[in-house]
């Protein structure tokens, strides 16, 4: 299969994957994403310990939103440090995302209760948020260019996908540490603070990321690149790249649409199915489990058959299966429900999800590649997937229709057919594997 690129990409070296940074976009990327999803993998005794309300949904709401704030701050994060690592290097940059990200790890574990310090409470989480977005902003971005620059080009598609593979896991992480807590501890113990005991172990991040962070290499591809620059990286220069930015923000209204509403089963499963903690944690485990299987499945098949096919089929899996997913969860609620409705949705995610991180990467040449990334990124997870939390908890508590988050779902996979046929059409930059 004919791999489509610039010079710079048939350049770099092809044959020599550096396993150092393969291991340190995965495993840090893993840690990042742990923390970030695991304040609305906790939502609810986080909404009890921080935003006291009259009304549970308004709490709820309350603590989404906040979830949501980390969101905002993920674009300015995108475009301040994917431009340092286009400039200077990904391995400086790629370091600073990991500190960031257990500044408001740290915060968010040790941040007292409102009813210690009443309204700084929610404040703080809010800034705690705020330093976690901005990290992530550039983590993926930063991830995704590590992988590609270190393949060899007819299997991007295999090692891109590593990066949704390292989300699942954290997923994964995510669930197995719930499901310990809840063999450790009460509910009651639970909702009291024991929850905070996720986040202290998601600053481990500091000393494991940085480390490998650390030990790297710059990519092949870079040092190619910036041995041959003849401009410096400018804000004219990313403008020239304002249609692929679109066409990848996007891409991304699925992705992160469904990566949310996957992460919001955790709730879903306890308020509107009454379900028990545990379950909803060993739900989130099935879906990582797919997640683990699928990926570099997806990753080989977007190599072979090309990356539009692949996203098409993803998009159309997530929208046909949503509805009958949630219905039967619905109208047969118990574990063995939760883990298939989540395993099939994973099963469809993996593969478009997988795919969309090697589009993103294939999107962009190397002088600008994380910071276009990150930015095409982080705009679609800022304006569709950083509140879907709230939207479908507001759409669940006044429309009173269960259903309401599988027609969310299938509204995205419909709007995000529309760029993959665009890129079918027109092959931005002449660089998507048919």
């Amino acid at each position: 299969m004919e791999s489509v690129g610039n010079a710079d990409d048939r350049l770099a070296p092809a044959n020599t994957v550096g396993v150092r940074a393969i291991a340190a976009a995965t495993v840090g990327n893993l840690l990042e994403i742990y923390d970030f999803i695991s304040y609305g993998m906790f939502a609810v005794p986080i909404s009890a310990a921080f935003f006291p309300a009259g009304n549970e949904y308004v709490s709820l709401i309350l603590t989404f939103v906040t979830f949501g704030m980390g969101f905002l701050a993920r674009p300015l994060g995108a475009l301040v440090i994917g431009s340092y690592a286009d400039r200077h290097g990904r391995k400086g940059a790629f370091s600073v995302t990991i500190l960031l990200m257990a500044i408001g790890t740290a915060v968010i574990a040790f941040c007292p209760t409102y009813r210690s310090i009443g309204l700084a409470a929610p404040v703080l989480i809010t800034l705690g948020r705020l330093l976690q977005g901005f990290s992530a902003g550039a983590e993926v971005g930063g991830a995704v260019a590590i992988l590609i620059e270190n393949a060899p080009p007819e299997r991007r598609g295999f090692f891109s996908a590593l990066q949704q593979l390292s989300q699942g896991c954290a997923v994964l992480a995510t669930g197995i540490v719930g499901v310990g807590m809840t063999v450790a501890f009460s509910q009651a113990e639970i909702m009291a603070g024991a929850w905070r005991i996720v986040f202290m172990i998601g600053l481990l991040i500091a000393p494991v990321g940085v480390y490998i962070r650390l030990r790297i290499d710059e990519t092949p591809e870079f040092l190619l690149e910036r041995k041959t620059r003849k401009e410096r990286l400018t804000p004219g220069m990313l403008l020239r790249h304002v249609y692929p930015i679109f066409i990848g923000v996007l891409i991304m209204i699925l992705w992160t649409v469904a990566t949310y509403v996957s992460n919001y089963f955790t709730t879903y499963s306890v308020r509107e199915i009454h379900l028990s903690l545990q379950d909803s944690y060993i739900g989130q485990i099935s879906y990582g489990i797919v997640m683990l299987m699928v990926c570099p499945m997806a990753g080989r098949l977007s190599d072979a058959i090309g990356r539009v096919r692949c996203l098409l089929f993803g998009a159309i899996g997530i929208g046909g299966v949503a509805y009958p997913a949630f219905w039967f969860l619905i109208h047969h609620p118990g574990l063995g429900s939760l883990c298939l409705a989540q395993s099939v949705i994973a099963l469809f995610l993996a593969l478009y999800a997988s795919t969309a991180s090697t589009v993103l990467g294939e999107l962009f040449p190397t002088a600008v590649r994380a910071t276009g990334v990150s930015l095409a990124y982080s705009f679609g997870v800022t304006i569709f997937g950083g509140f879907t939390p709230a939207i479908v908890t507001a759409l669940l508590g006044y429309s009173g229709n269960k259903l309401s988050i599988a027609y969310y779902l299938i509204g995205a996979a419909l709007i995000s057919a529309v760029p993959i046929l665009l890129l079918d059409r027109r092959r931005p930059l002449e660089r998507i594997n048919r």
